[in-house]
This record gives structure tokens, sequence and C-alpha cells, in this order.
């Protein structure tokens, strides 16, 4: 189970994350649509784009086993795990007895910083959140006073209006409600649960058949619950409102549901419909240029026209055909942003809590005759490697991680008996053995212990169930190997271990100047 602390560390990592996957999506698909104009129109490579960015950012803060892609974030480690590595030549045995620790050593700058940062940030995020909702209820205070002001058309006087086709009457009965409003603003449909169409009293003096159009261009927004979806990235834009880039890619989304309506009212329309529509366009602007009444200038406008502009939009209503993506077009963009958030997946750094070990590594040769260990997973695949030095653990790293999902079982590396079955609040549950000439094992971010102290165990045998208890930030196994008081390289033990090992942990190791050894 993750403490708190950790899980905002996740949380910041989540946010950052998020960041540089969105400005990448909305650099790739802005210079797409440069490419291919036609898609500004598609709403689906918009909502993909978000989508792609709340997945990457909800399986940075998951506790599922991290990627070996990226290096690992070794995060501090809490002072009682310091205090127990500070003079390994001097502990006592490890009982139960001896975690009441002394006093922890001065906190590097560094570290003192790393813990801080992430709970600077989550007050930050949480001031920006108030203040931002704060603003969409004012917004949403002003659409209640406007909606105050409408007025209910009833079922005569729809069908005695011509600006409805008998078609789009039969879709709005029972299903829609009609309204009506004296002041300039925009046809528009309202709300997800039970919308309302509104409809300005300066449509009906339009044309019949740009009525008409007008009034298909909101019907169309209803068939393809565009209400509905502009909603949800509504909301997902208030969570995300740290983040410039998706605040991008939601604008673009509400471009291209305009886009797309007109699209679909002007399919197979003639010459003079299309211009005919634009005129109402460009009609209904001019009624707004001057109105303000609790609005913003502007605001509408800047919503339905985005970055094509009014003069933008307009030429392409009367363009006689529309550009159309092709289906080249299609695949390298969905290509495009399926592999981005792959990669933004893959990316995600992997935590552990590592404690350094003042220990210097004995030669091999010396224990050439100490029997071999086992793993202690059927499927080892080994991600983080003794000794590796990082900011926060300035002295290496004292074990090896395991990649394990959450319930992988655990097996006893060696003959031996249970010395400790605990729970300790940095390692969680663990589990140590001793196997014999002064030598044991210790395995710690347990999810389930299967053992007992005293008991006898064979090489292979279950000793609990992997998981990320105490102070881990995702499932993950922790074996250290203990000679007496000290903490050493488990590589002698283990055989074949870096054909278990990743390359990226191994090529960090070596970066250090510290190669993994390969004889025993």
């Amino acid at each position: 189970m993750m403490t708190g602390s950790w899980l905002m560390v996740h949380f910041a990592v989540a946010c950052a994350g998020s960041l540089v996957l969105a400005f990448a999506l909305s650099m790739m698909l802005r210079l797409a649509a440069r490419r291919w104009p036609a898609l500004l129109a598609h709403r689906s490579v918009w909502l993909g784009g978000q989508a792609a960015v709340v997945l990457v950012f909800m399986l940075a803060i998951a506790p599922l086993p991290r990627s070996a892609i990226a290096p690992a974030l070794i995060l501090p480690a809490p002072a009682t795990q310091q205090a127990l590595t500070a003079k390994p030549d001097v502990l006592p045995p490890l009982t139960q007895a001896t975690l009441a620790l002394p006093p922890a050593p001065a906190q590097d700058p560094f570290d003192t910083v790393w813990r801080y940062l992430p709970v600077a940030w989550l007050a930050a995020y949480l001031a920006g959140l108030t203040f931002h909702a704060v603003q969409r209820l004012r917004m949403q205070r002003y659409w209640t006073v406007l909606l105050r002001q409408t007025r209910r058309v009833g079922d005569a006087e729809l069908r005695a209006w011509p600006g409805m086709t008998p078609a789009q009457r039969a879709l709005v009965a029972g299903r829609l409600t009609v309204r009506t409003i004296d002041l300039p603003i925009s046809p528009m449909l309202h709300g997800v649960r039970r919308p309302s169409l509104l409809l300005p009293a300066h449509v009906s003096a339009l044309d019949v058949r740009q009525q008409q159009m007008i009034v298909e261009h909101e019907l169309t927004h209803w068939r393809r619950a565009d209400p509905l979806w502009l909603t949800v990235s509504g909301v997902l834009a208030l969570l995300f409102w740290f983040n410039r880039p998706y605040q991008s890619l939601d604008g673009a989304l509400r471009e291209a549901v305009e886009l797309g309506c007109d699209d679909a009212v002007l399919s197979g329309a003639s010459n003079s419909e299309r211009q005919g529509y634009a005129s109402a366009l460009v009609a209904q602007l001019r009624r707004q240029a001057g109105w303000q009444a609790g609005w913003k200038p502007g605001w509408q406008a800047g919503v339905a026209f985005g970055s094509l502009g009014i003069v933008g939009r307009v030429l392409r209503m009367q363009a006689a055909r529309p550009p159309r993506l092709s289906g080249q077009g299609r695949m390298l963009v969905g290509g495009g942003v399926a592999a981005l958030a792959l990669f933004g997946a893959a990316l995600q750094p992997a935590f552990s809590s590592s404690v350094p070990s003042l220990a210097p590594a004995p030669s091999i040769a010396s224990h050439a005759s100490l029997e071999t260990w086992r793993y202690p997973l059927d499927q080892p695949r080994v991600t983080s490697l003794y000794g590796v030095v990082s900011p926060s653990v300035p002295k290496g790293h004292h074990g090896i991680d395991l990649a394990a999902p959450r319930g992988t079982p655990v097996l006893a590396v060696a003959a031996g008996t249970v010395l400790e079955a605990a729970f300790h609040a940095a390692w969680g549950n663990y589990v140590r053995v001793d196997h014999g000439a002064d030598t044991s094992s210790l395995l710690i971010h347990l999810d389930r212990i299967d053992v007992t102290p005293g008991q006898r165990v064979k090489a292979g045998d279950l000793l609990g169930t992997s998981g990320a208890s105490g102070k881990a930030t995702g499932p993950h196994l922790h074996l250290e190997y203990w000679e007496g008081r000290q903490r050493l390289d488990p590589v002698k033990m283990l055989p074949d271990l870096l054909q278990h090992t990743t390359r990226k942990a191994i090529a960090r190791r070596e970066a250090q100047g510290n190669p993994v050894p390969t004889d025993r």
C-alpha cells in the first residue's frame, strides 16, 4: 500500500508527463493539419489525443509494474532506512527489538527539495483547480441568467414556423425543447441530459432555407452527441488546467465539432445554398459585434472559429469541395497518436525506495565455495542492480529490484530457516531467511506473507506474494544478500544474473564505472 508522500510524487510525475505528451501531440497534430487541412474537422483525432494524455496520466499514478525503458527514479529513503545502513559493520542482528533506531543523519539538500516539491505542487494544483472551478461556476451562473430570459416555443407555433422542414419537426417532437430569446446570440444546443434547442428571435429574419440549414447544424450536433463529448472534454480541461497544450487540444475539438457539422449540413448543397449559409453566419456575427450583456466580446466567436478564424471558416463553407482526409492521412495520424501514447506510457519511470549501503563488495573469488541461489521468482527480470548511485542514494543501491506484478509468488532462494516474517514501515511486509554460514536473504515489499519465524523452508518453497507494501510506489520485489551484518552484491549468489537483467539496468551501472562481474 502506497503512502501519501509517495502518491504525491506519483501525481507530480504524472502531471509532468501529461504536459510533455500533450505538447508533443498538439505539435504533431497541428503540423499534420497543415498537410491535411481536413484534419481540423475530424472530431475523433482530437478526442484520441486527449484520451492518450489521460491514459498516460492514469498509468503514471496507478500501482502497476513500471517499464524498464526509462531509468529508475530512485526516491529518497526514509530516515529510518538510512539509519539502518549508516554503519553496516556494527549493525545488531535484525529483529523487531532493533527497529527502534537512533536519530537519522542530516538530510542532503537535494533530498529535502525532492521531498517537499511534490507537496508544494499538490498545493498549487489544488489552488489552481479551485480558481478555475470558480470561474466555471460564474460562467454557469451567466447561462442560468440567460436561460431565464428564454421562452419555450409551443407545438402549434413550431408547426407554423417555416424555418424547420417536416423531417426536422418530426425529429424534434417529444425529444428536444425549442426555446427562443430576443438577445442577439448564436443558435445553440444547450444541455446534455435534456438538451434544448435555443434559437434567437433574429433567426426568423433570415431566408427560409438559411433558417433550415442553421437548425440542421444544431440537430447534427445532437445526432453526433457533441454536447456529451464537449462536456467530458471540458471537465478534463478543468482537471488539466495547468496543461496549456491540453487546453489547445480541447479548443481544437470544439473547432472540429463545428466544422464537422458544417460539412454534414453542406454535403450535396448547391453553390447558392453554400453562399446563403455563409451569409447567415456573417449576419449573425454582425449582430453580436457590439453586444455586451455580461459576456466577453468575441467569446462565442473564439470558440466557434478556432485556428481558422471567421474568414477561414467562411471560405471553407463556400468551397464546392471541402478538404477530405485521405486513407493514408488517417493511418499516419492515427498511428502517430498511438505511437506517442505508447511511448509516453513506456517512459513512465520506475520508482523504488532505495537505501545506500556503505559496505564495499568483497571479492567474488573468496566466496566461490558458497552454494548459489535460485531466483525468488519463476520468471525473473531484474530492473535495478546493486551499487547503482543516484543523487538520493550516493552510496549506492543495496540490493536488486525484480519486476513483479502484485500477487506473483515469491519463493525461497535456498534452504534455510525463517528468521523474521513481519511488517516494517519502510520495507512493508518482509521475510528474512537464514541460509547458514552466516548468510541470509531479505525480501521486502511483499503483499502477503505465507511463512512464520522458525519455519524450515527448501529452495523454491512459497514465502508469500509480491506487492507494494511499505515505501514502494509500485509492485516489485526487492532482494538483498546479507553476510553477517553486511549487505553485499547478490551477483555472486545468483546464476546468470546478466541474462535476466534489462539492458537499461546494466548500462546504468556500467556507466558509473561499476561493471557487473560475470565470474564466481
